[in-house]
């Protein structure tokens, strides 16, 4: 039935379109018409109206004789306009994606073929086991064609024949078992430069698939089932600089890239590779990129570090990537590849590279001490999750590093010379070791440091960090998730720290932690540690903190005048610890404080006159404490907005509402609010509150809120008065200056 409502709707549509195209013929004979343009997306109304094949609303003009066109099932009724169809000055580009395509393209559907043979760009989307893909006969000024997850698993015939202008091809996703013959063009050499033929079924490839792709730059076979190379399918892609054959089951390359003479980019990863011959071998010497990852690989020839270079351009960056093989050791460098080097860098085309060096995740238990002699300049170094117990290789290989990931190993003990020239090292990853303390000398010559990171380690008490200075910029010490207890940075060391994280250790007594001479310090992370008390005298830190976290300690107590010399202290975090009550003077000296947390204590009472020192406070947290009542009082006349975060809590609805009005009309300029809303009766923009009469928990009659809010508005009056007084001053200044000098100096 649906076919014979289908047929009667285009029978309709028929119709419809002679009707229209009788009626544009006839505008097209009127003046008018020398004047005006009838744009696209008029003269596909013709068809698109009735049958929603590209509807209008679908097709953009983004410039002159460019547009952009979404068409549902078929392409139909779409005429360019004859200055785009005849014109010579404007780049026509026709940029169309069909969805839910049809397969079959005759005459009968087609209106106008001359718009296909103006598409540029086509994406396609459908279902199509076994197509011809005869569309792209009418298509052949095509330049980029999308066929991606179309459940393709086999085109016949010659459908790219005709493309002759096509760039770009992209089959990946689909079911794809043979491409032999597949890619066959009219005219040699053409001008495809990418082909994507990823995430398919392809097992084989014949040694002729790509005979007439010459001028292929980038070739994308990831993804599939091949196994055999032995047919040499690439070697005529002599312009190829991309290959990608990751994530299939290639045992052995067998020569297959011996024939690509500028090839820049092997992707290997995820194959079966145990061996790489010696032919091989010298390709890879000109790649850019090697990757070698995930494969069976058990030992490493000291070529793959040699590049001669000589096609790179000036700032490249050479990545050879061998991680998640089995190598279990890094031999030392031949003579044949070490001579190269010293030739290679007094060559007349020596160039700026740098280069990458991946071999983490394998079994490496012993790299020779001149192990990376054939790399000129070694940036980064990646040998994490190894089983190295130290780190002795040649300093002078290491010069140029920047970063260097040793975590994941079974470090126990670090050597300065293997550190003494790293003068450029910024990332340094010992996390993951057995390191239980720091030597001395070891990081003596290092200023450039930007990132330490000594987490998971045994380290149970520094007496010093031995990093005299940290970069210009700043640096930051990460020794969290170790068994510190203390920890004394001396006068003199660490100069530049501005952040350094102490989290999940085994702190106890805060005052064995002396940071005292750390004056560039901004930001110091305390959390989940064993921290009971805090008093005047127990935090030896410095001035200079912006950021203190003490979360998730056993904090029971804070005492008058802990943080009274913390003046620049912005955010203070204190939750998840056992507080019950805030005391006189406890956040004494805090006044640049703007964040305060005290979320996840035990407070049942909350009154403002204890946060009087808190004059720039606009974000307090008291979440989940069982608060009934938060005294307001001493916040009426607060400098700023301040955003109270309340959840579950135990407010009454009436409490609630009378802090939100004093809000909302101006009295206060404090708000409460919460991270989740709610809604319901019991909830107030949305937050939720307790039904009933609740007894105030606040001192003194209910006139002194109003007397309070009386003053506030008194003192808005007042400052609106001063306001309008400066401008009234300034205004007779500019108008009498004279007069106005002479009474201000008779005063």
């Amino acid at each position: 039935m649906c076919c014979n409502v289908s047929r009667i709707l285009r029978r309709r549509c028929r119709s419809v379109r002679r009707f229209c195209i009788v009626a544009i013929i006839r505008l097209q004979n009127q003046t008018i018409m020398r004047h005006f343009h009838i744009p696209l997306f008029i003269l596909i109304a013709t068809t698109a109206l009735c049958s929603c094949y590209c509807p209008p609303d679908k097709v953009r003009n983004h410039t002159r004789c460019a547009y952009r066109i979404l068409c549902y099932g078929n392409i139909r009724g779409l005429s360019l306009p004859d200055q785009c169809r005849e014109a010579t000055n404007y780049p026509v580009t026709v940029d169309v994606t069909l969805t839910d395509a049809q397969e079959d393209f005759d005459d009968e559907n087609l209106i106008d073929e001359g718009l296909l043979n103006y598409i540029t760009t086509l994406k396609i989307s459908a279902q199509w086991p076994t197509t011809k893909l005869a569309i792209l006969t009418y298509t052949t000024r095509l330049q980029n064609l999308y066929l991606v997850n179309n459940c393709i698993e086999k085109i016949s015939g010659n459908p790219f024949y005709y493309l002759s202008r096509l760039e770009n091809l992209y089959l990946a996703h689909n079911k794809l078992t043979d491409i032999e013959f597949l890619f066959q063009f009219q005219s040699y050499p053409n001008r495809l430069r990418k082909l994507s033929l990823a995430f398919n079924e392809i097992e084989d490839i014949p040694g002729d698939a790509f005979d007439e792709l010459s001028s292929l730059v980038e070739l994308d076979l990831s993804y599939n089932k091949i196994s055999d190379l032995t047919e040499e399918p690439f070697y005529n892609l002599t312009k190829l600089e991309i290959l990608r054959l990751n994530n299939n089951q290639i045992k052995d390359l067998n020569g297959a890239v011996n024939g690509l003479p500028i090839l820049k980019q092997l992707f290997l990863r995820g194959n079966q590779i145990h061996n790489i011959d010696e032919e091989s071998l010298k390709i890879i010497k000109h790649l850019e990129t090697f990757d070698l990852s995930k494969n069976d690989l058990e030992q490493v020839k000291p070529v793959m570090f040699s590049r001669h270079w000589e096609h790179f351009a000036n700032a490249s960056i050479c990545r050879i990537i061998l991680s998640e093989n089995q190598i279990v050791s890094v031999p030392n460098a031949t003579s044949n590849e070490i001579s190269s080097r010293f030739v290679r860098q007094s060559h007349m085309h020596n160039v700026d590279v740098s280069t990458d060096l991946n071999l983490s995740v394998n079994s490496i238990t012993d790299i020779q001490y001149n192990a990376f002699q054939s790399l000129i300049k070694l940036v980064n170094l990646n040998l994490s999750k190894n089983k190295l117990i130290n780190f002795v290789v040649n300093p002078n290989d290491l010069i140029y590093v920047k970063y260097l990931n040793l975590s994941g190993n079974f470090i126990m003990q670090l050597y300065s010379e293997t550190f003494s020239s790293m003068n450029n090292l910024q990332n340094l990853d010992l996390s993951g070791n057995q390191l239980d303390f720091i030597p001395d000398m070891a990081f003596n010559n290092n200023y450039n440091l930007k990132y330490v990171n000594m987490t998971y380690n045994d380290i149970e008490k520094l007496d010093a960090i031995h990093i005299n200075m940290f970069h210009p910029n700043g640096g930051a010490m990460d020794l969290s998730n170790n068994h510190l207890y203390k920890l004394t940075i001396p006068y003199g060391e660490g100069l530049r720290l501005y952040s350094l994280i102490l989290h999940s250790n085994n702190i106890s007594d805060i005052s064995l932690i002396d940071l005292s001479h750390q004056s560039e310090l901004q930001s110091l992370d305390f959390s989940r540690n064993s921290i009971e008390e805090l008093h005047a005298s127990s935090l030896l830190l410095p001035a200079s903190l912006e950021s203190l976290d003490l979360t998730r300690n056993r904090i029971q107590r804070i005492g008058p005048s802990t943080f009274v010399k913390f003046s620049r202290l912005r955010t203070l975090r204190l939750s998840v610890n056992y507080l019950t009550e805030i005391e006189y003077g406890m956040f004494q000296g805090l006044s640049s404080l703007k964040n305060l947390d005290l979320s996840y204590n035990r407070i049942k009472v909350l009154e403002s006159k204890f946060f009087l020192d808190l004059k720039c406070l606009q974000h307090l947290s008291v979440r989940s404490n069982g608060i009934d009542v938060i005294d307001f009082k001493s916040w009426y006349g607060h400098k700023f907005n301040m955003q109270v975060i309340v959840d579950n809590n135990n407010f009454t609805c009436e409490w609630l509402s009378g802090a939100l009005s004093d809000f909302n009309n101006g009295y206060s300029r404090v708000k409460p609010a919460v991270l989740v809303g709610v809604t319901g009766r019991h909830s107030l923009e949305g937050i939720p509150c307790e039904a009933g009469e609740t007894e105030m928990l606040v001192e003194g009659p209910e006139y002194v809120v109003t007397d309070e809010r009386l003053l506030v508005t008194s003192q808005k009056i007042l400052e609106a008065v001063r306001e309008q007084n400066f401008y009234l001053r300034k205004f007779m200044w500019k108008l009498f200056p004279e007069e106005v000098n002479r009474i201000v100096t008779q005063q």
